[in-house]
Formats: structure tokens, C-alpha cells, sequence
């Protein structure tokens, strides 16, 4: 009962807690006394405070004809489940509980694990969480499985006799890199990769070739190769070499103009080479301009870029790459203080975005 209303006090005294004027014990039984606010719902407050909709009617009747502004309810409050501590003893981690505003991404951040590990270890179908939930936070390389030893909660990465994999859906260099205890780095040198993209069904090293082994290409872009030109030896008693004269290169100082590129339907690329002053890499926040769900165009908002200018666009949690268009100037104020770019939402499904605001890589060139 003490850790009980512990909980209940904290859950009181968090700083996001407005709309929650206290805590009531009736009979023995502690509820969380919750003022109703804009565009709340009976789902959404069960959901809050870890109860069902059924619960919160029975002890509030009104609200089951509605919610209105304003309105005070009392919300019973469920005792968590010890489950989660029992797991966080037997493999050496710890107990996390859910704070408002809090997301799978910012908590693996926190502890220094991925989103997937999180998941995994809870039983997780998806990465909603709900406030004052109990997640368990393992230590690293305490839940490793033995190879001879079967789990059913994950199936253990299998390196062919090749030594190499193929991509599966959703997968990408970061998980790939993880599955097989490799980093992204070693994937890129191994299959000279120059990017980070991967396509479905394509096949990769997962382990260093040996030497004098072609690495897997992925590139498919169409090289000009130059023909081989070979000498004719004549079979007379004075073999002479035939000198074939070539007429001096033509070298063509203009300007070339770059045409423009449309990021829908091409790959538009920055030369990575390019190490001068021109280049420009900021990192910060990217947010999603709103309104662009029906978009198919890569478009951004930039604060200092010109209209029209590509932008390459790193997401810093899977490396995933895009590179956008700038379709016009983000506004400076006080809630674009830290975001250094906007982008459509075709280009942040591309990222593997997971929440609406997410730490991102920025380069262009003037």
C-alpha cells in the first residue's frame, strides 16, 4: 500500500500533470481526480492513467453520456503489475516508468540501447507507450543467447557460407550492422556502398570478403568505359608498331550547366568529395511540415538555404538518407528556435521518421 501512494504522489507532482488536481482515497480505494481538457476522450484518459473506459464510468455515471471541458472525474487507480520488476531482476537490468511526453526513441536514447532492444524485451507489438507504463531496461550483453540454446523471441542471425544476407523488409544498414555484431562502417567498406540505401532482396557481405574476392556490388548506375585499344603486330620478317595518332583532347572551359533534377522520379546526388568552403553541414531538429500527407515530392523549409536548393538530409538515429528540394524559408520564432529544417512527409516516411521532432544531419553547398 506505501508504494502505492509513493507512485500516486509522484504521479501527482510530475510537472506535466496540470489537469490532475490531486489524489482522493475513498474507502480504501486511491483515485487520481483529472479535469477534463480540449479534445479529450474517455479512451484517451483511460489510456493516461493505466484503467479502462468501463472503470471510469462506473464511478463517474455522467461521462457516459459525454465529456465536456471542464468536467472533474475521478480515475481509479490499478496498482502496476510486478511482472516487469521479477523480469528486470533475472537478467540484471532496471525498471523504467513511463514520464508524459516521453517516447521508445527518447528513453533508448537515454539508456543507451535501440528501439528494437526495447521492444524486444518487453513484448512490444508496436512503439506506443502510455504514461506511468513500466518497461524493463536490460543491461547490454546480459540477454545474449547461447547458439545451441532455441528462444522464441528472437531469431538468431545465421551468416550463410558466403558470409553474406539478404535484405529483408524494413531493414536497414543500422539493424543489419546490429544483427550481425558489425558496424555500419565495416557494411559500407565490405560492399562499397555509398549510400545508405538497401533494396529489398538485395545480398551483402556480413563479414570482411577474403582477398581476391569481388565484395557484393549494389550500384547499378551505368559507367562509360573507354575502349581498350590493342596494337596489330604484322607477321613480316620487320615487325613494326602501327603509331596511331590521336588528335589532341579538345578541352572545353565553359561552364556546364546542372539540369534540373526532379527528386521524385531520380536519384539527385552530392558529391561527397567536395571538402571546400562552400559546404555548409548544420545538425539540430527536423520537424514535419504539416499538410503534406498527399505530397509524393521531397520539399523542405530551410532558414537560410535559397528556393530550389537540394539539401541532403541524414535522420542521426538509423542513417537513413533524403535529399530535398527547398520550397521556401522557415519562419524564425520561438517554436522553430532549435529546428533546422522542415520536410514533407514523402521525404520523412523516407527517413523512417518516428516522432514528429528528430535530431537529422543537414548538407549543402552555396
Amino acid at each position: 500500500m506505501m508504494n502505492v501512494l509513493i507512485y500516486a504522489g509522484a504521479l501527482f507532482f510530475q510537472p506535466h500533470a496540470q489537469d490532475s488536481l490531486g489524489i482522493e482515497t475513498v474507502n480504501g480505494k486511491i483515485f487520481v481526480v483529472h479535469q477534463v481538457g480540449e479534445k479529450e476522450t474517455l479512451y484517451g484518459i483511460s489510456k493516461r492513467y493505466g484503467t479502462t473506459v468501463d472503470a471510469i464510468v462506473q464511478y463517474n455515471p455522467a461521462a457516459s453520456a459525454g465529456l465536456s471541458i471542464g468536467q472533474i472525474l475521478k480515475v481509479p487507480y490499478t496498482a502496476k503489475s510486478t511482472a516487469s520488476n521479477t523480469a528486470a531482476k533475472t537478467t540484471g537490468g532496471i525498471i523504467h516508468v513511463v514520464a508524459a511526453k516521453e517516447t521508445m526513441f527518447s528513453i533508448s536514447k537515454a539508456y543507451g540501447v535501440s528501439v528494437e532492444d526495447i521492444r524486444q524485451w518487453n513484448n512490444l507489438a508496436d512503439n506506443s507507450l502510455t504514461i506511468g507504463q513500466e518497461i524493463v531496461i536490460k543491461k547490454r550483453n546480459t540477454a545474449s543467447t547461447p547458439a545451441n540454446q532455441s528462444t522464441t523471441t528472437s531469431t538468431p542471425a545465421v551468416t550463410n557460407a558466403a558470409g553474406t544476407h539478404t535484405v529483408e523488409p524494413k531493414e536497414t544498414l543500422y539493424s543489419i550492422a546490429n544483427k550481425y555484431d558489425i558496424t555500419v562502417q565495416q557494411l559500407k567498406e565490405w560492399n562499397n556502398l555509398q549510400s545508405n540505401e538497401l533494396d529489398i532482396g538485395q545480398t551483402i557481405n556480413v563479414k570482411q570478403p577474403a582477398q581476391g574476392t569481388s565484395p557484393v556490388r549494389r550500384d547499378t548506375s551505368v559507367t562509360t568505359q573507354q575502349p581498350v585499344v590493342t596494337a596489330r603486330q604484322t607477321t613480316t620478317t620487320t615487325t613494326t608498331q602501327p603509331v596511331k595518332n590521336d588528335p589532341p583532347p579538345v578541352k572545353n572551359d565553359a561552364p556546364v550547366k546542372e539540369p534540373v533534377r526532379n527528386p521524385t522520379t531520380e536519384t539527385i546526388r552530392i558529391s561527397e568529395s567536395v571538402k571546400n568552403g562552400d559546404e555548409i553541414l548544420e545538425k539540430g531538429i527536423a520537424e514535419l511540415i504539416e499538410g503534406t500527407d498527399g505530397n509524393r515530392k521531397y520539399l523542405a523549409l530551410h532558414r537560410t538555404a535559397p528556393v530550389g536548393t537540394i539539401l541532403k538530409v541524414r535522420n542521426e538515429l538509423n542513417n537513413r538518407e533524403v535529399f530535398v528540394r527547398v520550397m521556401g524559408k522557415l519562419p524564425d520564432t520561438a517554436l522553430t528556435d532549435k529546428v533546422v529544417i522542415k520536410i514533407s512527409k514523402s521525404a520523412f516516411d523516407r527517413l523512417g521518421a518516428i516522432d514528429p521532432r528528430f535530431r537529422v544531419e543537414v548538407t549543402y553547398y552555396k
